[in-house]
């Protein structure tokens, strides 16, 4: 009998961590999505396999995430976004499409959010190391 209640409260432990871990995970995402959301985020300048390229003080890219879940950006692309948790890693998953109609996904890799910073981290074929993109909200 006391075999049965300790795999008893074992399971009860275990299922009880599996919604704290759930629900973490859901506010963390809810609280990245505010963060992110309504604004416009400027490209300030992206670093590739340690070179550093500045766009301040430029006519530059931005792109506009919503609360709907849309996303437009400067060169006229829209599409849809969605944040998630995924290998340990936030993420945005982001499918545009383009001016000829054509869709496409791009997976980026949050590094860091907060009110006015941004930066973004997404692989890029042919090159070893991702490219960083620093992004604020002006």
């Amino acid at each position: 009998m006391k075999k049965g209640y300790k795999l008893f409260v074992v399971m009860i432990m275990f299922f009880a961590v599996e919604a704290c871990n759930k629900e973490t995970a859901k506010t963390q995402v809810e609280v990245m999505t505010s963060l992110l959301a309504n604004k416009n985020w400027f490209l300030d300048y992206t670093v590739t396999d340690n070179i550093t390229k500045s766009y301040i003080g430029q006519a530059t890219y931005f792109a506009s995430y919503y609360k709907d879940g849309t996303i437009k950006d400067s060169d006229g692309l829209s599409g849809t976004y969605t944040i998630a948790i995924s290998e340990n890693k936030s993420k945005i998953y982001v499918n545009i499409k383009t001016n000829n109609g054509n869709f496409f996904e791009v997976v980026y890799d949050i590094i860091s959010i907060g009110e006015s910073k941004l930066v973004l981290s997404k692989p890029v074929k042919g090159q070893s190391s991702p490219i960083q993109l620093y992004f604020n909200s002006k």
